[in-house]
């Protein structure tokens, strides 16, 4: 939830620093089907999905991060995608070690919804787990007030995948207008005297 709150930043400071929202409807994502189908199926995963999965559930969210991952290691040259593959491998790192879901602290769900745990008993994303667990701090341990749209649990991974989006967004739109093509160069016109002699030869 925090690159949703990301993009609109970045646009902030792109604006703020001189730059255009034309450069941002030009971006060339390669693989993007990719990234983007992997994020669908998470969607589903954790909605409609999620009641039927089952033991399947954590090796699909598995499995679809990294689909995800390889996109993103195909956009490295793009600006901020350093930082957002970083935040990603973070949160997978904490995801695997934790059995195939997030680890959350209590703590942070009771100031979310009032109660300690998973608001579900569905599959879901994250798991309620002991601050010993491995990578607990890599995991949901941060919270967004309640009283903020869209507020959530969220980890460090996810602190530089929301700050890489916005950097992103921001040097997109400082990115140079592209050069009109230059008009063709006149042809040669060799002076009317050496056409005369050329006739007359």
């Amino acid at each position: 939830m925090l690159l949703l709150y990301a993009i609109p930043v970045g646009i902030v400071l792109g604006l703020a620093a001189g730059g255009r929202l034309a450069p941002l409807g030009a971006i060339h994502i390669r693989f993007w089907p990719l990234a983007l189908g992997g994020l669908l199926f998470q969607l589903l995963l954790f909605g409609p999905l999620a009641p039927l999965v089952g033991t399947l559930g954590p090796v699909l969210y598995v499995g679809s991060t990294v689909v995800v991952l390889a996109a993103l290691l195909a956009n490295l040259r793009q600006p901020g995608f350093t930082l957002i593959l970083l935040g990603a491998l973070l949160n997978l790192a904490a995801i695997i070690a934790n059995g195939g879901q997030m680890p959350a602290s209590a703590e942070a769900f009771a100031a979310l919804t009032g109660a300690g745990q998973v608001p579900t008993t569905d599959f879901s994303n994250s798991i309620v787990v002991a601050p010993d667990a491995p990578l607990f701090f890599l995991g949901d341990i941060f919270v967004l007030p309640r009283q903020i749209p869209l507020a959530n649990v969220f980890s460090i991974g996810d602190v530089l995948i929301a700050a890489g989006g916005a950097l992103f967004v921001a040097l997109t739109m400082r990115r140079p207008q592209s050069a009109r093509a230059a008009p063709a160069a006149p042809a040669a016109v060799p002076p009317r005297g050496r056409i005369s002699r050329a006739v007359d030869g």
